[in-house]
């Protein structure tokens, strides 16, 4: 069952791997998760692209089982700490070049859209915390080498859906600097 190539049994293998976090010791938690973000890391180029999209969800699986691990324990500073740090360690890490930017792109991408699953935004008196959490993202728009990955990191943070961030009815939409053909 585990080696078929169906998109169903895989998905159904991505959740059953990311909710070994759940059921870990607390001890425990942060090195399995360190060994996991490790290993993505290590075999992210080797990666062909046929099994990519496998990659692509375990990945979100995983980063969704932080934060929902985070949730489970109430946002407790240590633990958001602890959690932050190991996401700055590796997937997020600014200057480290043996993290390949496909997987910082990756998880840039997915960030906000697992912190929403988790719920972050609808929890009454959680902007300190949701302000922590961002901060690999902060870190990668103000410290990547790579201009690509600081662009990426800024527009993750100017997401609608983060709050503060809400789009103004009636606000114009902003200027494509792209070549836009010649006037007539």
């Amino acid at each position: 069952m585990w080696m078929s190539d169906r998109p169903r049994t895989q998905q159904a293998l991505a959740n059953s791997l990311a909710d070994l976090v759940s059921v870990l010791p607390s001890p425990s938690v942060i090195p399995f998760l360190r060994a996991f973000w490790q290993t993505m890391q290590r075999e992210w180029t080797n990666i062909d692209v046929l099994r990519m999209e496998k990659f692509l969800l375990l990945v979100r699986r995983y980063l969704g089982a932080t934060f929902k691990i985070l949730k489970e324990g109430g946002w407790e500073e240590s633990l958001v700490k602890s959690h932050v740090e190991l996401l700055q360690e590796v997937p997020c890490n600014v200057t480290d070049v043996r993290v390949p930017n496909g997987m910082r792109f990756h998880v840039i991408d997915i960030y906000v859209d697992e912190l929403e699953r988790a719920g972050l935004f609808e929890e009454e008196g959680k902007e300190e915390i949701l302000e922590r959490v961002l901060e690999p993202l902060r870190a990668l728009q103000k410290g990547s080498p790579t201009k690509p990955v600081r662009v990426k990191a800024k527009e993750a943070l100017e997401d609608e859906r983060l709050p503060g961030n809400e789009k103004v009815e009636g606000e114009a939409p902003e200027e494509d600097d792209g070549w836009g053909g010649f006037k007539d």
